[in-house]
């Protein structure tokens, strides 16, 4: 059973951005895919009295939320003169050459819709990409070409939080003891916290560190069922999950024919789920395009350099024996060539932690949350927020000695950054002996588990770590 205090204290100075979880999940009896940060926006303006009109929410979805299939009609009522209001994950790109601002909708397939500039100055978060709204949509002639038409969006409502105050996120922590912070996160990621292990919880927010700290690189290893892509999927507007299929360079990185940069500087975090189903068009310039990305935050496309600060995780099936270990010591074995033997190393190395997925149990419905939490549309603006507060950095600077190898450290201190931005947001609430056990030794595992795997294919890499430690 979930902690009461923990419920006292969120309504107590979260109450506004706050949800049962159990009303949220009342959504699960419809059968359209909504990320959480949507459903949850959706019950807290359908809840009256603790109540929540599952009906009405159903009935708004099958009216603005199209799936496929309607797809023609919805464009067939468009031609024919009819307004429309969608919901969609709207993307505003701008095209150089024209200054034209161009408008993506996923659900009716279509990438050159148009927009009018008073949206996207009144709501300029669409150019980050993947906005979740309801959108106004009509045919109408194109300015520059009376006898052709084009579809543009001329009026838009967000469906997410505006701007959080962060401080006020910040100095609410000092209320929480560290194991009520820890629930309270467990919580908002829809998992009872009650039913994992000390150290499940601690892998389980592991998944949060490449959102919340830049440039983190992760790779997770689980068995299906344990929710490896849950987070990325359904907590976060500004994480990109595929699973399966072909990734191009001109989708990650660049796109020389339409000069767009692609998701890698659009996003906090790439994720490829199912790495065994995703095949690299061009595999031999992708990976060197990723090598170098992995080690700078930089890329080079033909004469294009770009910059970004997106973390990278790998997310991938791992074969397990009836003790629910790994059957094979090389946890690789069964992944592409590219993360295999002693070639991939160098790629291998530049990834900062392995997380043990097999070590978490599989989502049943016990696991998940039926209790007070943080509404994770407001969640996921925390986390972006946080990215780019450099104060947590410079502590684990201060409080961190170390000496060896470079990446090693690199990766120690990201990883024990983003525990620290996790755990202890308010940094009046943290020792240099709480940040060792919950920050630095996490870190330091999760790296060691990568070069544990270096070593097994090549013999250049040792297990050993650099020595890194909390200052005495």
């Amino acid at each position: 059973m979930t902690s009461p205090r923990v419920d006292a204290l969120i309504l107590e100075y979260f109450g506004d951005v706050s949800l049962d979880k159990r009303l949220s999940r009342q959504l699960g009896g419809s059968d359209r895919s909504i990320p959480d940060y949507v459903s949850d926006w959706l019950v807290s303006r359908h809840t009256r009295d603790g109540v929540v009109d599952t009906d009405k929410i159903v009935q708004f979805l099958a009216k603005h939320l199209p799936d496929k299939k309607q797809r023609n009609a919805l464009l067939y009522e468009l031609n024919n003169g009819n307004t429309l209001k969608i919901l969609d994950a709207y993307n505003v790109r701008v095209d150089v050459e024209s200054g034209r601002l161009i408008l993506d909708i996923p659900s009716l397939d279509i990438g050159n819709a148009a927009v009018t500039s008073k949206i996207v100055d009144e709501h300029p978060v669409l150019l980050m990409g993947n906005v979740w709204g309801s959108g106004t949509l009509v045919r109408r002639p194109k300015d520059d070409q009376p006898d052709r038409y084009e579809i543009c969006m001329v009026d838009f409502k967000p469906m997410q939080t505006s701007a959080p105050d962060i401080e006020y996120y910040v100095k609410a922590r000092s209320h929480f003891s560290l194991a009520e912070w820890r629930e309270l996160l467990i919580r908002t990621m829809g998992y009872d916290p009650t039913v994992y292990t000390l150290d499940e919880q601690a892998h389980l927010l592991t998944r949060l560190c490449p959102l919340v700290q830049p440039k983190v690189n992760l790779i997770e290893l689980a068995p299906k069922g344990t929710g490896k892509s849950y987070v990325f999927s359904r907590l976060s507007r500004h994480a990109w999950l595929i699973s399966g299929g072909v990734v191009t360079r001109a989708q990650m990185f660049y796109n020389m024919n339409t000069k767009t940069a692609g998701v890698i500087s659009r996003y906090d975090a790439i994720v490829l789920d199912e790495i065994q189903t995703i095949r690299f068009g061009n595999e031999g310039e992708i990976i060197g395009a990723l090598k170098g990305y992995l080690e700078q935050g930089e890329f080079r496309v033909m004469q294009y350099k770009g910059t970004a600060d997106a973390s990278f995780v790998l997310l991938a099936n791992v074969p397990l024996t009836s003790e629910s270990r790994p059957r094979d010591q090389d946890l690789f074995k069964t992944l592409p060539d590219w993360l295999q033997g002693p070639m991939a190393t160098a790629l291998l190395d530049r990834f900062h932690g392995l997380l043990p997925g097999w070590e978490i149990r599989k989502i049943s419905k016990e696991c998940l949350c039926s209790a007070l939490a943080l509404k994770a549309d407001y969640f996921g603006e925390i986390l972006h927020i946080l990215r780019q507060r450099e104060e947590y950095r410079h502590w684990v600077k201060q409080y961190t000695r170390s000496s060896g190898n470079i990446r090693d450290i690199t990766a120690v201190e990201r990883l024990a950054t983003a525990y620290l931005k996790l755990l202890f947001p308010n940094l009046s609430t943290v020792t240099p002996e709480l940040f060792r056990d919950y920050c630095l030794l996490p870190a330091k595992r999760l790296r060691s588990n990568i070069r544990d795997q270096m070593s097994l294919v090549d013999q250049e890499y040792s297990p050993a770590l650099a020595d890194i430690d909390v200052h005495t």
